[in-house]
């Protein structure tokens, strides 16, 4: 039976310079398949070799897919950043094999955290503790002050044979960021990250589709109680019982955000009457609502006739700038409207990880299957349509008023949150 390794692919890939040149050319790029339940030495031999040279890997992780680099190699650190087009000044984490490696690279302080880090790994999380040795690892110092390293370093021990083999036998960190362009849809599939960095990277571990996930769960240790950053695929009630209860969650807003094509009519009334609407409650202070768009158009202000019918009903949007949606917005929101079905499947399809926060306005929590369940468009029309697109909206949202508030009750609930 052949082996993941005697089935290689070479391609063409950019140069790795020294220092790395983006658009350069190099060697060939090599590609192995393998089984993530049983993968090949060979293989990992291969993919730790090519991090000793300073080259970046592409690698299944229990998330979705990872790029990797010799967190020590200066030049591997800055060629990762280039590739993904990432502000140097935006850390990544960094997985490691096991504790231990992680005391001895960076410290661990109190050590009542070890027994805490046990309790989370290998796991979806990535753990923010001290970097009490501050030795000098490039992929920690700071952008804006060179010969500084961060304070903090998120680290990772993720729940997978591939990843704990390969950070056992490379025994140094490795970077643990997402094979992507910085924003652009999570790599759970091969095709994806092709797709995104081409032939960019000097090796590519392929062990087939991951099932879309919602990131790792980010859980600062240095704080007491320990404030979980963002909840990723472990929620805080799981972290709660995995950490007796030592967990408290960021005190961030409810965030809801409010979709259409162009964001320039739609999705801006709404999010106005929907602030108008919640200033009026307890929750006002709790709740932020946004909007963006489907179309990548560059930034713009609403549409004439929605600032009028803004002021008509005494809501400003006159300061409003159109945006495109992205994933950034996708992850902070907690629940997205989406004017027309055809918003609802873009979401959907480039953000598969999140569908449980993607909703019709005029479908979500409607008794009945709507024959006609999209807003209109407004564009092209006249003031009348636009009044009436308007009317359409408000009595949506005050339909759905009493759910909304449901749901930001149980958020405030769950996280301790007085209102």
């Amino acid at each position: 039976m052949d082996t993941p390794l005697s089935r290689t692919i070479l391609l063409d890939a950019p140069a790795m310079e020294k220092p790395y040149v983006p658009g350069k050319r190099t060697e060939q790029m090599k590609y192995y398949k393998i089984d993530p339940r049983n993968p090949d030495d060979k293989v990992i031999r291969e993919a730790a070799a090519v991090l000793e040279k300073g080259g970046l890997i592409v690698y299944p992780t229990d998330t979705l897919y990872g790029l990797g680099a010799d967190a020590y190699n200066r030049r591997a650190v800055n060629k990762l950043f280039s590739v993904k087009k990432r502000d140097m000044r935006k850390p990544v984490s960094i997985m490691m094999p096991d504790i231990q490696l992680i005391r001895e690279t960076f410290g661990i302080y109190p050590e009542s955290i070890a027994g805490e880090l046990e309790a989370v790994f290998p796991g979806a999380v990535t753990a923010v503790i001290e970097n009490r040795l501050q030795k000098k690892i490039p992929i920690l110092e700071r952008h804006d002050r060179p010969g500084s390293y961060n304070e903090k370093v998120g680290v990772r021990i993720p729940d997978h044979l591939f990843c704990n083999r390969l950070s056992a036998f490379f025994s140094a960190p490795i970077t643990s960021t997402s094979a992507n362009i910085s924003g652009e849809k999570n790599p759970y599939d091969v095709k994806d990250v092709i797709g995104q960095l081409g032939s960019t990277v000097d090796m590519i571990i392929d062990a087939g589709p991951i099932a879309p996930s919602r990131g790792s769960s980010i859980i600062d240790f240095t704080n007491t109680p320990y404030l979980l950053l963002r909840e990723g695929d472990l929620s805080l009630e799981q972290l709660q019982k995995k950490l007796n209860g030592e967990i408290t969650a960021v005190n961030k807003p409810f965030v809801i955000t409010f979709v259409c094509s162009g964001n320039i009519c739609r999705s801006p009334l709404a999010m106005g009457i929907l602030r108008k609407m919640l200033a009026k409650t307890k929750y006002r202070d709790l709740v932020r609502v946004e909007s963006a768009g489907t179309l990548p158009i560059r930034p713009q202000q609403a549409h004439d006739l929605t600032i009028e019918v803004g002021d008509i009903n005494d809501i400003n949007l006159r300061g409003h700038l159109s945006r495109h949606i992205n994933r950034e917005i996708v992850e902070n929101s907690n629940l997205v409207f989406c004017m027309a079905r055809d918003h609802l499947d873009y979401l959907q399809k480039k953000y598969p990880a999140h569908r449980e926060k993607f909703v019709l306005l005029k479908q979500w929590k409607c008794r009945k299957k709507l024959t006609i369940p999209s807003i209109a468009d407004p564009i092209g029309h006249n003031l009348d349509f636009y009044r009436e697109t308007y009317k359409t909206i408000h009595g949506e949202l005050k339909r759905v008023l009493p759910h909304i508030l449901s749901l930001v009750r149980k958020y405030a609930e769950e996280r301790g949150i007085r209102v």
